[in-house]
């Protein structure tokens, strides 16, 4: 098993994806996430968790629905996460973190939401196995301390390097900048596996927790629309716009405040309060 999961490695660092189709790529990921460690979470205390979004020609959101993921008919591509018609809100533990997710640019315009994560949501992490193998820690370890038993059993079976291999190359694609739909293939068909029941978890799964492209110990959340509307909470008065007036690089942003959320209108219409 060995030698024929480093021979599909190979060929897919060599551009087998780009040549596969999705479906095959999927099939793929699918059996190789038996031989992960894909446990879930329930969050153990309440997270904030921030979304950036570029405002288009500069043009505010007017309606809470827009803070949130877009509509089917508007996600018309691959993204790390999600596929064609099949949108995922996005989120990530840092406000920086997030910004450096969409690329924030200088003059551009972005909304930033805080959301509160309550602990009943469940999260299922990516390349967790590989991050406990280099750090001893998981993802949220510090609060939740049985996280770390299946890594350990896992690392400890006769197959282990397999499953090290697999989980590395894994998290490996999660953290690489993507130029291409291609690049998506791989990531955005493991995360279809694991939110859409393909290993059958015993609870149902509301979020994915990955490695950020921008900083590896970043953590981000690619959350379904169904928790997003039913368990997560607008924190409106940390909800702004701002101006990017600087990017110094290294997940480092300068911004002007624009305007703060003052409100969220019984018809989900917002009201933004202007700074001077």
């Amino acid at each position: 098993m060995l030698d024929a999961a480093l021979n599909i490695i190979e060929q897919l660092r060599g551009g087998a994806k780009i040549c596969l189709p999705y479906g095959t790529i999927r099939a793929l990921m699918s059996g190789w996430a038996k031989y992960g460690v894909y446990q879930v979470y329930s969050v153990p205390k309440e997270l904030s968790v921030h979304r950036a979004r570029r405002l288009e020609n500069k043009k505010w959101f007017e309606f809470a629905e827009d803070l949130g993921p877009p509509i089917p008919e508007k996600t018309i591509s691959y993204g790390r996460c999600h596929q064609p018609k099949h949108p995922l809100c996005y989120c990530s533990l840092y406000e920086d973190t997030a910004l450096a997710e969409v690329n924030a640019e200088v003059g551009e315009h972005y909304a930033i939401s805080t959301f509160t994560m309550p602990k009943d949501i469940h999260l299922i992490p990516v390349g967790e196995l590989d991050y406990y193998r280099r750090t001893g820690r998981t993802y949220i370890g510090d609060e939740t301390l049985q996280s770390a038993e299946p890594h350990e059993k896992a690392l400890g079976e006769k197959d282990w390097l397999v499953a090290a291999l697999i989980d590395a190359f894994l998290a490996d694609e999660f953290i690489k900048p993507a130029t291409t739909q291609t690049d998506y293939k791989i990531t955005s068909a493991l995360s279809d596996v694991l939110l859409n029941g393909d290993l059958k978890p015993q609870k149902p799964i509301d979020a994915l927790l990955y490695p950020s492209v921008a900083f590896r110990e970043g953590r981000n959340f690619a959350i379904l629309p169904g928790p997003y509307k039913s368990k997560m909470k607008l924190v409106e008065a940390e909800t702004k716009i701002i101006e990017i007036t600087d990017v110094l690089g290294y997940g480092i942003f300068v911004s002007r405040l624009l305007a703060s959320l003052k409100s969220v209108s019984s018809d989900g219409h917002l009201k933004w309060e202007t700074s001077d």
